[in-house]
């Protein structure tokens, strides 16, 4: 094998010109190669970890309520963070997502913005500060300046908004909007930075701290808005890690476990809700005896029914006024709520329990508003029970969706189903930012074109350069064959003198890359109110050369040079020793 490469390599440098120039066209195809794989890697990066993670999160955990698109609350945090952290892994940040849409006004100029919170207890990890310091470069004043103390809710704003709304670090800003709840509000916001942001996509958002906002909004310390979760491997990962997140957060029934209070008489008694829905009514009617009460009224949004058994015991009738009074799971207090009996009813599934049970949108109302301490010992129906799904559940969880035109049509029913409960939807990236998206997949399509475009250029160049060789070394072929080397052996020979053309040229090909990539990596770009600009990282071009990609172009080209020796060199092979050495050119 030695002698076989001593040979190999004599007879590449023999022919110098020739595989000179072989060797520069494939040097030239793996630089492109190289370059253009380097760019759709760092554009890839760009796209994953500093805009789709800035905007929408790797995998995002969005609820609503009453069918409300601005309503994005949940009522108990720690609940859903703790479901989130112990059925996910390789996580890398969670962060509570929550804009404002509002009209900013400044000094003689308003505009359209997004205020956005940002937690600064949270302990970001190097690699996310890294991220932020390279997204956000502060011109005046710190982001930690966001959580100053004795100033008004301090904000940051891009140098661009800055200097349409006319002001500058200790200015005031005012800005009007609806909170969580829909009413619409005002409040004052002071200037405690600018930042230099070349993303078009962040030039319109103010940053505060996220207590303001929530505050702002009208959120309690115990709820939270969306999730955003930012994952390790985000390609690979994100679509699973969701459909695991989802299969975890089915809901149980939700249940108000508190007291009933008529007269000077106390019952503890559980409080169901009915869901309002064309299947739940007629289970309702085929399970349900109305004992006392209007039947026709049963189903109307005041509905209330009274079991029989609990009616008995603190001596109600219908059309009577009662408390219900259940402990809250926050806040230490008590909520009491007035009603009146609609109907009393007796099902056979439910005999001697005491159950309340209450129209959907009057029972998450009074479940939301104040959410009820657990008790383990209040009455929930098992789920073989035939009348499980008429009950309303804590939340109801959306189903998963893969591509952008499902995710629209699912935003619209939350708006045109008008659910009374809370909606729970778990997305991707791929769901909700799908047009930034499809940059990679351009991107992946111009470097396959660079690799067919070399492919070529090796496969047409070494097919004639072997052939003018083993052409022009004939008679050597048929000499070294009549002393004794094998069929193999001079199939090889061939072989490894294209291997090492290859190896040399590619070599010298990813080194020309760096070269490019150095040069190009320099020049400035001035972009700000240009899309492209998400191309950018502070004004230039981003490459993101791996080992991994670098070792599978070498591999690749190797393999498509072997690939197109193998035939020219197994001719070579077969040529008769007595032909060989009667040939003339």
């Amino acid at each position: 094998m030695r002698l076989l490469f001593t040979i190999s390599l004599r007879n590449l440098f023999r022919q110098k010109r020739r595989n000179i120039l072989l060797g520069i066209a494939i040097a030239v195809g793996v630089m492109i190669l190289v370059v253009a794989r380097s760019f759709s890697a760092g554009i890839t990066d760009i796209l994953f970890n500093k805009i789709v993670v800035r905007v929408a999160g790797h995998i995002s955990v969005a609820f609503n309520e009453e069918g409300k698109l601005y309503r994005t609350i949940f009522r108990d945090r720690e609940r859903i963070l703790t479901m989130v952290k112990n059925n996910l892994h390789d996580v890398r940040e969670i962060e509570e997502a929550l804009g404002i849409f509002n009209r900013v006004i400044g000094n003689g100029k308003s505009d359209n913005s997004i205020l956005v919170g940002i937690d600064l207890s949270q302990n970001l990890s190097d690699e996310t500060r890294k991220e932020i310091e390279e997204s956000f470069r502060m011109l005046t004043g710190d982001f930690t300046d966001l959580g100053k103390e004795g100033l008004e809710n301090p904000v940051i704003l891009s140098e661009e908004k800055a200097k349409y709304l006319r002001v500058g670090k200790g200015d005031t800003l005012r800005i009007r909007f609806t909170n969580v709840y829909g009413n619409n509000e005002t409040a004052r916001l002071n200037v405690a930075g600018i930042v230099k942001n070349d993303n078009i996509f962040m030039q319109s958002v103010i940053f505060s701290e996220l207590k303001n906002v929530k505050r702002l909004m009208g959120f309690k310390e115990y709820e939270v808005a969306n999730l955003n979760i930012t994952i390790n491997n985000p390609t690979k990962n994100a679509v699973p890690m969701a459909d695991k997140l989802h299969s975890v957060l089915k809901p149980g029934l939700a249940v108000i476990s508190g007291k009933i209070r008529f007269g000077n008489t106390e019952k503890d008694a559980a409080v169901l809700g009915l869901n309002s829905d064309e299947t739940s009514q007629k289970l309702i009617g085929s399970h349900f005896e109305i004992v006392e009460g209007n039947k026709d009224k049963i189903f109307s949004k005041d509905s209330i029914l009274m079991s029989k058994d609990l009616a008995e015991k603190i001596k109600i009738r219908s059309g009577d006024k009662f408390e219900l009074i259940y402990k809250n799971k926050f806040e230490d207090r008590h909520t009491v709520l007035p009603y009146r009996v609609t109907a009393i009813f007796s099902e056979k599934s439910m005999e001697g329990k005491d159950i309340l049970l209450m129209n959907d949108e009057k029972f998450y109302r009074a479940y939301y508003a104040n959410l009820p301490e657990a008790n383990a010992n209040a009455y929930i129906p098992e789920k073989d029970n035939p009348l499980y799904p008429v009950f309303a559940t804590e939340w109801i969880l959306l189903d998963r969706t893969s591509t952008t035109e499902e995710f629209q049509k699912k935003l619209r029913d939350i708006s045109n189903k008008k659910w009374k409960g809370a909606t729970v939807d778990v997305r991707t990236m791929y769901e909700i930012a799908s047009d930034i998206l499809k940059l990679e997949n351009v991107l992946n399509i111009i470097t396959l074109s660079a690799v067919l475009i070399l492919f070529f250029i090796i496969l047409i160049g070494v097919i004639n350069t072997l052939r003018m060789t083993i052409k022009e070394r004939t008679r050597e072929i048929g000499t070294i064959r009549s002393i004794g080397m094998q069929k193999r052996d001079v199939r090889n020979t061939f072989l490894l003198e294209s291997l090492f053309l290859g190896l040399f040229a590619s070599i010298a090909g990813i080194l020309m890359a760096f070269g490019a990539i150095h040069l190009l990596s320099k020049l400035t770009f001035e972009l700000k109110d240009n899309p492209l600009s998400i191309l950018l990282v502070n004004g230039h071009l981003y490459f993101m050369p791996t080992i991994a990609d670098i070792i599978s172009i070498l591999m690749l080209i190797l393999c498509i040079v072997a690939a197109t020796a193998y035939f020219p060199a197994r001719a070579a092979a077969n040529l008769s020793p007595s032909s060989a050495l009667r040939y003339h050119d």
